[in-house]
């Protein structure tokens, strides 16, 4: 009998030991399992991590087209032309846009009229793929054209795709070989002064559709160009006569 007791107990023991083993075995091969899981949880949350701050960062892929803006008579078609075919050629003003392939680098090139009436639906149909925006003004008439040259800029700086792709812009100053023109300083100072008071009515204007009111920045704030999240350049240039030189537009498509 007592051979029998110590037999069972012998059995029990064993059996209870191998459970435990066995649980203990499980429960550490779960470890294992759930510790091999944890680095490549990591390594997904970084992946999307990155991914997010990436696109925060460089936002939706670059575009294609330059955008050539202006009011009628600064010049712009003329600048065009040089740009494109590398030639002087009559203007006058249009109702449709003109377009041209660059080579080097592979880019689309827009003019847009510059009737006010027409040009604002033209820029949004080319703005979805905006690479980056000139704004063509006459150095020589500018002190009696600064508004309407700013509200140019202006339209230009409200449009949804530019202020989201933030895509650079350039201020062309022409005519500089004319005696009364004016330099690229003084005219992106004075564009400034007149997008402060564009802004300021903007702020006392309706809101448009969907309830809000397109502005700048606050109401009765200072806009500054290089504030706005854009790369906005003024250079000076002459793109007809025998003092042509656009050599500053050259280099700046070069860097988009």
């Amino acid at each position: 009998a007592e051979y029998g007791y110590f037999q069972h107990y012998y059995i029990t023991n064993n059996l209870r030991n191998w459970a435990m083993s066995t649980q203990a075995t499980r429960i550490m091969s779960e470890t294992l399992e759930f510790s091999n899981i944890i680095p490549i949880l990591v390594s997904l949350i970084l992946l999307v991590f990155t991914y997010v701050l990436l696109k925060q960062l460089f936002g939706k892929a670059k575009g294609n087209t330059i955008i050539m803006m202006g009011i009628e008579g600064s010049g712009k078609t003329a600048l065009y032309a040089q740009l494109v075919a590398g030639k002087e050629v009559q203007t006058q003003s249009s109702l449709t846009e003109n377009t041209s392939q660059l080579s080097a680098p592979p880019l689309k090139v827009v003019d847009v009229p510059g009737n006010a009436r027409l040009r604002g639906d033209i820029f949004t149909k080319y703005s979805s793929a905006v690479r980056g925006v000139v704004v063509v003004v006459d150095s020589a008439d500018f002190v009696d054209k600064v508004r309407e040259c700013s509200e140019v800029l202006f339209e230009v700086l409200l449009n949804d795709n530019v202020r989201s792709s933030k895509c650079p812009i350039l201020v062309f100053c022409n005519k500089q070989d004319e005696e009364m023109s004016r330099g690229p300083d003084p005219i992106k100072v004075a564009m400034e002064r007149e997008l402060t008071t564009l802004n300021n009515t903007a702020a006392n204007a309706l809101s448009d559709d969907s309830g809000a009111r397109k502005m700048l920045g606050a109401e009765n704030e200072a806009i500054k160009l290089d504030k706005l999240g854009h790369k906005v350049t003024a250079v000076g240039g002459v793109c007809v006569g025998p003092d042509m030189d656009i050599s500053n537009l050259n280099s700046w498509i070069a860097t988009l």
